[in-house]
């Protein structure tokens, strides 16, 4: 065979060799000993993978490149790989690049979003893989600790202050409203808790409390109160503490049929600070230890922080130059650790069973995005739970007039069309939307009848109504909301979480906060609400429309000549319903007695003319 011949010549020293086939790549390699390697694949051998049968087959031509060193020849192999993507090689499919937390460099410093770590001496935290929890984390420091946003500096000298500070969501160091030293106390406290010291934050906060409640300034304690359940909100969103502040990762891999996904776990200082998964293909026979040790290369290739330990699943092919090669990018030393016991044991599992459940196989994303909606909503809005039953409430009206309320049901993501309910509402002295949600929501929950329903007139228990929503969602901004927690407080049921989503900007807000909840526009978890908006919006509008329609027919039925009381009751008594007068024919309207046949012909050409 003239290939075999050809690489009989192939040095024995490291470096990175490159297979073609009909002049394309098709697989790009490294070896500490090019020869060896490249040997091994035209050897006969009863364990050779899938992958290495496939790849000798269509293989027609093999270059390499000596390096100086393994170190080297890994590097020179990524680049290559991205320059090719070679379809022998593990791809990886997803390009993200991660937000931090930057505390800025300046006299009044600032905490800002970025996702470029420049090399100014600002200090940055993170990776964030969740964008919408880190916003929500950063919105609170600023609750918190009323630190500034804007681009103010000392060098533009005092001003007014703004809104902010009239809302007390900023100390104002424009205006000369604190000192320095004050500003830099909530900085440093900042600094603290994007570190995970939650605790030393709460203790000198508790102090504070403390003082103030001693000199009887109990306003000033309650606000140190509340600032304390805000920092411990914070902190006990991570379920997972290790007992140091090492900076870790762990990767969990699944496998089927070619394709794969790799789950990740960002510990941060001691604690889970995020998570994401990704996407990869490769041949079919790919061993899992070279798939974590491509992915582990390609992963960290383009990452501004390197952890000090990475935990997997099973020791990746190469597992020493990897390791050689990442500490030269961390310049400091780097383990590739697979746990035994313990926590970093169980954070492990905890990844698998994360990989296994985000794996989408071919044909099921549709299905996928309504699961990740439903955890993307759990994590958002801190359920217990995803939320297997939403019900979402809508108000149509006309000025007040045909006033309806809609419920609409989604079970595990999807419609629950059987459960959906109308709900007449009683007129109002003036038009009140919020007073018309309250009397839906009353009666949804304190009633339970199927009476609630105009249709349906029976006093039997309405099945639907004897569960209750994992989540409440309401069409509409804060208004809306405070009205329907309102009416949840009164009845005891505010354990029910609430939320409303506003159409003009898509903002989900919550109880109580002021600031609407941070989501990603593209978030699965976004597009589930809208879907659950839209529907409960369609139910009450189609309602509102039909009976407005039937209460403008039926009046009109008094502005024909000829039909008065009786003979309006006649005509209803007959058909039924107005829709049965508009289908009856002229023929059917002239036999009914006590009508005569000019009448009937004016009725007949009324409803021709008003429904043509």
């Amino acid at each position: 065979m003239q290939l075999k011949d050809s690489i009989k010549d192939f040095p024995q020293e490291s470096g990175v060799y490159i297979i073609r086939s009909q002049g394309k790549v098709i697989y790009v390699g490294k070896s500490a000993s090019l020869r060896d390697r490249i040997h091994s694949y035209f050897s006969p051998n009863k364990s050779t993978s899938l992958k290495t049968k496939l790849l000798r087959e269509d293989a027609d031509d093999i270059d390499y490149i000596v390096t100086e060193s393994e170190v080297e020849a890994l590097i020179l192999e990524e680049n290559l790989i991205k320059e090719y993507r070679p379809r022998f090689n593990v791809l990886l499919k997803d390009n993200k690049r991660y937000p931090y937390l930057k505390i800025t460099d300046e006299d009044y410093p600032k905490v800002v979003v970025t996702r470029n770590r420049e090399s100014d001496s600002s200090e940055v935290f993170g990776p964030y893989a969740n964008a919408g929890a880190m916003r929500r984390t950063l919105d609170t420091l600023r609750q918190i600790f009323s630190i500034k946003d804007c681009s103010w500096t000392n060098d533009d000298g005092p001003r007014r202050p703004c809104l902010r500070y009239h809302i007390g969501r900023c100390s104002a160091p424009c205006a000369g409203k604190i000192t320095k030293e004050k500003y830099m106390e909530s900085v440093d406290q900042i600094r603290e808790i994007l570190k995970g010291r939650y605790q030393r934050v709460i203790d000198l906060l508790e102090d504070k409390m403390g003082s103030a409640s001693s000199d009887h300034d109990y306003e000033k304690a309650a606000e140190w109160r509340d600032k304390i359940q805000a920092v411990k909100k914070i902190a006990n969103r991570q379920r997972v503490r290790l007992n140091d502040e090492l900076d870790r990762d762990f990767l969990a891999l699944d496998t089927r049929d070619g394709s794969g996904i790799v789950q990740i776990f960002f510990v941060r200082r001691g604690r889970i600070s995020g998570q994401d998964s990704f996407e990869l293909e490769f041949p079919s026979g790919e061993r899992k230890n070279s798939i974590i040790g491509e992915f582990i290369k390609k992963f960290y290739a383009s990452r501004d922080i390197i952890p000090e330990e990475i935990y997997v699943q099973m020791e990746p092919r190469d597992k020493s130059t990897i390791e050689d090669w990442l500490e030269k990018i961390r310049s400091e030393k780097v383990n590739i650790i697979v746990p035994k016991r313990g926590v970093k044991k169980e954070i492990l599992e905890m990844a698998k069973r994360n990989a296994k459940f985000n794996f989408r196989p071919t044909g099921t994303r549709s299905n996928d995005s309504t699961v990740g909606g439903l955890l993307a909503l759990q994590e958002s809005l801190n359920l217990a739970t995803p939320p297997k039953r939403i019900e979402g409430y809508d108000i149509s009206n006309t000025s007040g007039t045909d006033a309806v309320g809609s419920m609409v049901v989604f079970l595990n993501g999807k419609p629950s069309p059987s459960d959906y309910r109308r709900f007449k509402i009683s007129e109002l002295t003036a038009p009140d939307d919020y007073e018309m949600l309250k009397q839906v929501l009353r009666r949804r929950f304190i009633h339970g009848r199927k009476d609630m329903d105009a249709d349906k007139k029976n006093e039997e228990i309405d099945q639907s109504f004897a569960t209750f929503p994992n989540l409440i969602l309401i069409d509409g901004g804060k208004g809306q909301l405070n009205s329907a927690v309102e009416v949840l407080g009164k009845l005891n049921m505010d354990n029910i979480p609430a939320i409303s989503l506003a159409k003009e900007y898509e903002q989900v807000f919550e109880p109580y906060r002021g600031a609407p909840v941070g989501f990603d526009r593209g978030s699965d978890g976004l597009k589930l609400l809208q879907r659950v908006r839209d529907e409960a919006h369609r139910f009450a509008l189609d309602y509102h429309r039909r009976l407005r329609q039937k209460r403008t027919v039926r009046s009109s039925l008094d502005s024909i000549k000829g039909v008065g009381p009786k003979r309006k009751a006649q005509l209803l008594n007959t058909f039924n319903s107005v829709e049965g007068i508009r289908k009856a024919s002229l023929e059917e309207l002239k036999s009914l007695p006590r009508i005569p046949e000019k009448v009937a012909k004016r009725i007949f050409d009324f409803f021709s003319n008003s429904y043509s």
